[in-house]
């Protein structure tokens, strides 16, 4: 049998309950879930709600193709638990019990964005996995093409696996996008400073990807409103921190920011009002500002500081499958060290969800689905 846990309304607790395990498609696979990742756009998600400043609030049931209930979840790492009738193609052969992440940003297969490889552009974006289809908040998923299911390299255990999908593709694809920028400032200046905002799961997994991908010359600097986040992100490798409480006013924050110079290039992780107007105004001459958080709102940019600065602004939808690999690549070869780990039990969800909320959850939390507890099944 197979546990999930459900959206019923918004804001209220999920429901628990238990069905039967489903049937693998033709072309896909049932995986039984070893792990699930708790995202912060699955707040979101139970609430209903992404703040769009002066265009109002997005709502997930504004999509024709979102129906309550529905089971969240798109951070999976499991094991192959049964196989479609269909043969398999390409170039990873899947067998039952092979561990295995899976690749949530699943598109049409049929406009010119999944043709060209950018699933996670897709304009059908109801059909990712934790949105229409069923998602991790379950003991087992259905993939509907097995080339979504990854196979995880034996250096990765299955809890750390699951963040890959979402919060480690994120920064990995956030770092790629402000690479060009830093790499034409070190040629330019002989070194590079770059600024990530937000020192929670996907900021300490940006540090470690900054410091592989980025010129060895790049001084890393993380911001954040509690210390003793930013003390681990100087455990993970940052060389400069500020402390953003939020006593300071942005005159004051951008000041203390500025000591170091313009930056390069800026990675913001909360993506505020606030922290997008302070990063804009900390961007140096042909800056670039990766935009990734979704805690909402609006900016509100000098134009002409835009014109005459030089500075890009761009957005980031984790990644496409590539990505994912070449990501999981990195990880496995440079024993990147995850954000710290909290465990929770499906039924304990509600409770994780709140935690996010208010801002009690350092590092990430993990649905942990393996009765014996271990990283490896």
């Amino acid at each position: 049998m197979m546990k999930r846990a459900q959206i019923l309304k918004p804001c209220e607790s999920l429901a628990i309950d238990t069905v039967a395990v489903p049937v693998a498609p033709p072309k896909g696979l049932v995986v039984k879930t070893a792990f699930g990742g708790i995202c912060h756009s699955d707040l979101h998600q139970w609430e209903n709600e992404i703040r769009q400043g002066s265009e109002g609030v997005l709502r997930y049931t504004d999509n024709p193709f979102y129906k309550l209930p529905v089971v969240p979840g798109h951070e999976i790492s499991g094991v192959v638990y049964s196989m479609g009738s269909e043969s398999e193609t390409g170039d990873a052969k899947l067998e039952i019990g092979d561990e295995v992440v899976i690749y949530p940003w699943i598109g049409c297969a049929n406009c010119n964005y999944c043709n060209f490889g950018d699933n996670n552009l897709c304009l059908s974006k109801h059909l990712w996995l934790g949105n229409v289809r069923p998602g991790g908040y379950a003991s087992f998923v259905v993939i509907p093409e097995r080339k979504f299911a990854i196979k995880i390299p034996k250096s990765i255990p299955l809890d750390v696996a699951c963040m890959l999908s979402c919060s480690c593709l994120t920064t990995y694809n956030a770092v790629i996008k402000a690479k060009l920028t830093i790499e034409k400032a070190t040629s330019r200046n002989g070194k590079a400073n770059v600024l990530i905002i937000g020192a929670g799961g996907l900021g300490l997994w940006s540090i470690q990807m900054a410091k592989h991908i980025l010129p060895k010359s790049t001084t890393i600097t993380v911001a954040d409103i509690n210390e003793e986040k930013l003390q681990i992100a100087r455990d993970r490798g940052c060389h400069l921190t500020l402390c953003w409480p939020s006593s300071l006013t942005d005159n004051e924050a951008i000041a203390q920011a500025m000591k170091n110079g313009g930056y390069d290039a800026i990675i913001d992780f909360v993506n505020t009002s606030k922290t997008s107007n302070r990063a804009f105004r900390c961007l140096g001459m042909e800056g670039k500002l990766v935009m990734v958080g979704l805690f909402g709102g609006q900016a509100n940019y000098s134009l002409p500081g835009m014109i005459f600065g030089a500075k890009t602004v761009q957005g980031v939808v984790v990644g496409t499958l590539q990505t994912m690999k070449d990501m999981i690549n990195l990880v496995a070869k440079e024993k990147l060290i995850p954000p710290p780990m909290k465990y929770f039990q499906l039924e304990e969800i509600t409770d994780a969800l709140n935690l996010i909320k208010d801002g009690k959850l350092n590092g990430r939390g993990i649905i942990n689905f393996s009765s014996s507890g271990s990283h490896h099944l």
